[in-house]
């Protein structure tokens, strides 16, 4: 009755204190008030943030292997945030200059441990921002959370917790009929050629990157001397690995061959390579899924160019494609000078 009497006040204790304090979490303002209380030149103030980020490393860390013992995806889920990609003294420099603004000061100190890890990562500052942003209503949501929890509710877990023997086999899953099994630890670093990964076969260096598919579609053209405006067009695709890409610019190069048909005395093969530019990570999503089509090669043995737009559906597997193309048709051959092209391609 005494321990539970003591607990009771110590919660009490807490939840008073915090109301001046972060009931929560280490943010911004206990991060700068260790260089204010002790002085910015002292060697303590060193010290004292390694030793808090030591702690915090130590208990994610201990706390991702107990979760991966129970369910390794679960934790590999849970704890796939990048915290070491930095060390100590550059993290904590990091962090100093992090909470130098104070709009940061509510953000608690391991968020902004995933922050700058994210920014060494190479992350883009605007996806950075959505972070904070986010980091910031969640911290808030909590706190608003935490104000509604009277010392009665925290009684009644007391009294719950009390009344139950602690069994850490329970804690952590592990019943009469448990049984260990053998779990392999995914490492924290890429290991080597020497410590057991197999090195790439040329097959598997030769078909990386590359991409297949086909396509389908109808050629529309004015023609007021003829009776058939319209005809078919029918494509292998072949996705190379030969592209470029930045977090603002994305550009792919591919070949296409097939068969297209005119009319039933004007049909052969057709070839062409094509090179497609669009927008990543922009503001209107539907912009990401555009891209600038523009394209060389050959119809029926005449020279063709084409340009157009290519929309992306269902996660990039199903393209909508409009090309404007033209040739230099002889008369002969009665190949149009100029056509639209409407076709839907799939990437397997």
């Amino acid at each position: 009755m005494l321990s539970r009497k003591i607990i009771l006040v110590g919660y009490m204790f807490v939840i008073l204190f915090a109301q001046r304090e972060n009931r929560i979490f280490w943010d911004g303002s206990n991060w700068n008030r260790i260089a204010t209380r002790l002085g910015a030149e002292s060697e303590s103030v060193y010290r004292i943030k390694a030793a808090h980020l030591n702690g915090l490393l130590d208990g994610r860390l201990y706390y991702y292997l107990k979760a991966w013992e129970v369910e390794p995806l679960l934790a590999e889920d849970t704890y796939n945030d990048p915290l070491d990609l930095l060390r100590y003294k550059e993290l904590i420099r990091a962090l100093d200059n992090f909470y130098s603004d104070p709009k940061h000061n509510s953000i608690p100190v391991i968020s902004a441990v995933i922050i700058e890890n994210m920014r060494i990562g190479g992350i883009s500052e605007k996806a950075i921002y959505r972070y904070i942003e986010e980091t910031r209503f969640w911290v808030s949501s909590i706190r608003s959370n935490a104000d509604s929890i009277s010392v009665e509710i925290l009684a009644a877990k007391l009294d719950k917790h009390l009344s139950k023997p602690f069994d850490i086999s329970e804690r952590y899953g592990r019943g009469p009929g448990y049984k260990k099994e053998k779990i392999l630890i995914k490492p924290r670093r890429p290991l080597s050629l020497d410590e057991g990964i197999k090195k790439p076969s040329w097959y598997q260096k030769f078909t990386k990157g590359w991409g297949f598919g086909i396509s389908g579609g109808i050629n529309q053209w004015n023609a007021a001397d003829s009776i058939n405006s319209s005809g078919s067009s029918y494509n292998l695709i072949i996705k190379t690995p030969l592209h470029f890409r930045t977090d603002n610019l994305e550009s792919i190069i591919r070949f296409e061959t097939g068969v297209t048909n005119f009319s039933s005395n004007l049909n052969g093969n057709q070839n062409a390579l094509y090179v497609q530019i669009g927008l990543r990570e922009s503001s209107m999503p539907i912009i990401n899924r555009i891209k600038i089509d523009i394209g060389a090669g050959s119809v029926i043995g005449s020279k063709s160019f084409s340009s157009g737009l290519i929309f992306s559906m269902r996660e990039d597997k199903l393209h909508l494609i409009t090309r404007f193309v033209s040739a230099g048709g002889s008369n002969e051959s009665q190949l149009p000078s100029d056509w639209i092209l409407f076709s839907i391609g799939f990437h397997f």
